[in-house]
């Protein structure tokens, strides 16, 4: 029984020195199932198809979506960019505006801009409070003239201090967002107004 044990370690032995080589070969190893090694194959997107004259391609990836298809395409420039062909900021909100969309908005602001605007668009947040730049009041003049397309890149992009949103707040809400503020704005008079109110009583 030794000597078997013994023969087969010898021969195990022998084997791995075998595969041990002292100086390089330019035989390739051996390759035990070497049909995946030499298949012919394409790489992916080596040969992609050209979609016919006058098509827009359309996967499947999108198949099983709710969504419409204007939502991946993004064509309409009003909704998406706030902008018309010509690249001027449109002068009011290009979808309906109702009592869900104004409560969306509404759901919306106080989420993402009442910590800096504060609920009632004043520009003194709880943020604000804390030592950050005060944004403007939505009854400041300037505000006031701004288009509805301007309240959406501003959304999108930011200004100033104010980061853009536009990964965090979809289209559609940035929409309702602005119906919001509109609507807070009519609910307060402008502050030109409130000031001369003010010097007239001292």
């Amino acid at each position: 029984m030794k000597q078997l044990k013994f023969l087969v370690l010898c021969i195990a032995l022998i084997g791995v020195l075998a595969g041990c080589r002292g100086a390089r070969s330019e035989k390739p190893p051996i390759h035990i199932n070497p049909n995946l090694d030499f298949q012919a194959k394409f790489k992916a997107q080596t040969y992609s198809q050209t979609p016919p004259e006058g098509t827009i391609p359309w996967g499947t990836v999108y198949s099983n979506s709710k969504r419409p298809r204007s939502f991946f395409l993004k064509e309409d420039d009003a909704f998406y960019q706030g902008k018309t062909k010509t690249g001027a900021y449109v002068e009011t909100i290009p979808i309906q505006v109702t009592p869900e969309l104004m409560a969306r908005g509404q759901e919306r602001f106080m989420i993402y801009c009442s910590m800096c605007h504060d609920k009632a668009g004043t520009g003194q947040g709880p943020v604000i409070k804390r030592g950050f730049v005060p944004p403007p009041n939505f009854t400041d003049p300037r505000i006031l003239a701004y288009k509805d397309g301007q309240f959406f890149d501003v959304i999108t992009h930011g200004i100033r201090n104010m980061p853009s949103y536009k990964k965090q707040i979809c289209e559609e809400d940035r929409w309702a967002i602005i119906a919001y503020v509109r609507a807070l704005q009519k609910s307060r008079p402008p502050q030109t107004q409130v000031v001369s109110t003010n010097r007239s009583t001292q």
